[in-house]
């Protein structure tokens, strides 16, 4: 069995341990961890020199929305706490437009931004269709999401510009555990280097992705059942365009995703598709070329990126986020792990006003 998905009592234990290590601040310890000899994780660092700063933040990334989405919902433990706890089948879009610029601005930021982050995950937990307990802050569920993050960035370089070499490809890896540092996580899952990244996301394909309910929301009723209109987009306008925007971005979706994903997702995709998918990428090489150099960016990081010299441009302050009571966080763990109910509606409103994607 995965390592992910763990018999109910040594989840539960895992969980408690999590939670209590993050409110001391220190880093997820467990059996394992003491038993284990330390590995020497090579890392890489973060700054104005690293390719994780040079191209975390390019457009390009955004054609992979649907693309990393998919892969994280497939694992088990996060499809479910999407429909436990999440209004992602309300508002997708929104979910997007919360999480989006966190995520980005983390990889800058020398700040608390990675351990907010996780914060906001302390109180999604529950338990999956075959009865199994899960929680969000399991070091290998979490650091599924983050492997798809990082994987992203070198992905997007391979479909619509030029593919990094293999020792970037090491580098933004080693990059990455730098960058999963922040989150003050166990760092039992990380991985130093491309190959090795390649065989976990083929092994986590092999054993534990799958089909799912929120997985089929976002590849099937989505392009049928009417969503929540993006912000900023009136409702009238939405009503007209939604179905030909949907369709598109699902289609999208499926042409990103590598066949083996297809295979399990139950997709169809043709030589003609592939054929269309190839021209658009050729398209998208072409614009990205030409375009002025900041406009190949999206924010935060574009003007982080600007800020420390790193390309020319007007400089826009980043949003602020605003702050998550932790402790508050918590202390909801600590009532929802003793008497078994969900969040209160106050701290599911706290944690969204803070930008939570959930």
């Amino acid at each position: 069995m995965s390592n992910s998905l763990k018999p109910e009592n040594a989840q539960a234990n895992e969980e408690n341990t999590h939670i209590d290590s993050t409110q001391s601040g220190t880093e997820e310890v467990n059996a394992q961890d003491k038993k284990e000899e330390k590995r020497e994780l090579r890392r890489a660092p973060l700054g104005p020199d690293s390719l994780l700063w040079k191209w975390g933040s390019d457009n390009r990334l955004q054609l992979l929305r649907g693309y990393t989405g998919i892969l994280q919902n497939m694992h088990p433990a996060i499809g479910q706490s999407l429909l436990d706890h999440s209004k992602f089948f309300d508002e997708p879009f929104a979910r997007l437009q919360r999480s989006t610029p966190q995520i980005i601005e983390s990889i800058y930021d020398d700040g608390d931004i990675g351990e907010r982050i996780r914060d906001y995950h302390v109180t999604i937990k529950g338990t999956l269709q075959n009865g199994e307990r899960y929680h969000s802050l399991h070091p290998e569920t979490y650091y599924w999401a983050h492997a798809t993050f990082v994987y992203r960035v070198i992905y997007a370089q391979e479909l619509f510009g030029t593919p990094f070499t293999k020792e970037e490809r090491d580098q933004i890896v080693r990059e990455g555990v730098t960058w999963w540092d922040k989150y003050g996580m166990s760092e039992r899952p990380a991985i130093d280097n491309y190959d090795d990244l390649i065989k976990y996301m083929d092994d986590m394909a092999d054993t534990v992705l799958e089909r799912n309910q929120t997985v089929d929301f976002a590849l099937r009723t989505a392009r049928v059942e009417p969503v929540k209109a993006p912000e900023g987009v009136p409702e009238a306008v939405w009503k007209v365009i939604w179905k030909p925007i949907m369709r598109s971005a699902i289609w999208l979706t499926v042409a990103t995703l590598p066949q083996k994903y297809r295979d399990i997702l139950d997709l169809k995709w043709t030589k003609r598709d592939q054929k269309r998918f190839d021209r658009i990428a050729k398209s998208v090489r072409f614009i990205m070329d030409h375009l002025p150099e900041d406009k190949r960016y999206m924010e935060p990081g574009r003007s982080l990126m600007i800020k420390n010299g790193m390309i020319e441009g007007k400089y826009k302050e980043p949003k602020k986020i605003q702050g998550y009571n932790a402790a508050q966080a918590k202390d909801s763990a600590a009532t929802a792990e003793s008497t078994d109910k969900p969040d209160s509606d106050d701290a599911v409103a706290a944690r969204r006003a803070a930008g939570c994607p959930f």
